[in-house]
């Protein structure tokens, strides 16, 4: 698959409209299960939860064109409906935070146009089984076959690369206090929150029901490290609870494997070597990062 196919574009267009158009928030949103309810397939900023059920009313009854609406919140939100093959129904949503101007005629000239966009990577995106429903995110084994190729080209230019394993402490306990909805919201907000810390080369997936993965191009492990960090100690550029404030973000337990100049380990085995480092991280209550040392020079 061509780079410039990979999921992970929709979120990095997202996150430029939401900058150049002085946006809160964007997303691309699925109908097509209404027994489980609206999706977010990709989400940039935030705000999302609060306007889902706005947006998924204005989608509803939207009849091919743009329809806006006011939160009771009082942010401005606009939607565009598409229907992606074979018959799943969804759309653009883009929403301003509380209390900002309405939407213009052009606005609504943008959001059709990034609409059709979008739409058209969808269309020719990978099909449901390397993507994560929830997040939108590459699933385990796309990442793991998008980072191979990574590491190749990597070791042809003779640079390093690192991955990070981010696991989320305590979402079963989560969801058995608050219910799924409050882990999927959870979920949502750490792969927004990612997205939004890794450049375009890098790559971020889902691959496991508490587990999130980085690959790193052309980044060592302290430098990985100093990211963890951030992570770690909740600098986070999103809010991390939701309107209630009864649900919160879970803190976060991070493995960091390495692959130096000339090491011939594979995703898998950086895989399993982040993995053994996130376990020490969470032998000592979680919330914390570990760098592993195997094929480490320094």
């Amino acid at each position: 698959m061509d780079d410039e196919r990979s999921p992970d574009v929709i979120g990095h267009a997202l996150a430029e409209l939401c900058q150049a158009a002085g946006l809160e928030g964007a997303a691309a949103l699925d109908r097509s299960d209404m027994q489980r309810g609206e999706v977010f397939l990709y989400q940039y900023g935030g705000g999302g939860q609060d306007v889902l059920t706005l947006a998924g009313a204005l989608l509803a009854g939207a009849n091919g064109r743009y329809a806006q609406g006011i939160g009771s919140d009082r942010r401005p939100v606009v939607v565009f409906p598409w229907v992606l093959p074979p018959r799943r129904p969804g759309g653009l949503v883009l929403w301003r935070s509380p209390g900002s101007r309405p939407w213009d005629a052009g606005d609504h000239v943008l959001v059709e146009t990034v609409a059709g966009l979008i739409r058209i990577i969808l269309e020719h995106s990978p099909d449901e089984s390397g993507l994560d429903r929830l997040t939108g995110l590459p699933n385990r084994l796309y990442f793991l076959d998008e980072a191979e190729r990574h590491i190749e080209r990597l070791h042809l230019d003779r640079v390093p690369g690192t991955l990070m394993l981010i696991v989320m402490d305590g979402l079963e306990r989560l969801m058995t206090q608050h219910g799924r909805d409050a882990g999927d919201w959870a979920l949502t907000r750490v792969a927004t929150l990612l997205r939004a810390m890794v450049r375009p080369t890098d790559l971020v997936g889902r691959v496991g029901t508490n587990q999130f993965a980085v690959w790193l191009d052309g980044m060592d492990h302290m430098t990985a490290a100093e990211r963890a960090e951030v992570l770690c100690e909740r600098r986070l550029t999103l809010p991390e609870s939701t309107a209630s404030g009864n649900v919160q973000v879970p803190s976060l337990s991070i493995g960091i494997a390495s692959r130096t100049v000339g090491n011939e380990q594979d995703i898998r085995e950086l895989l399993r070597r982040a993995s053994q480092a996130v376990g020490k991280v969470r032998e000592e209550g979680g919330r914390g990062w570990h760098v592993s040392r195997d094929g480490l020079t320094a």
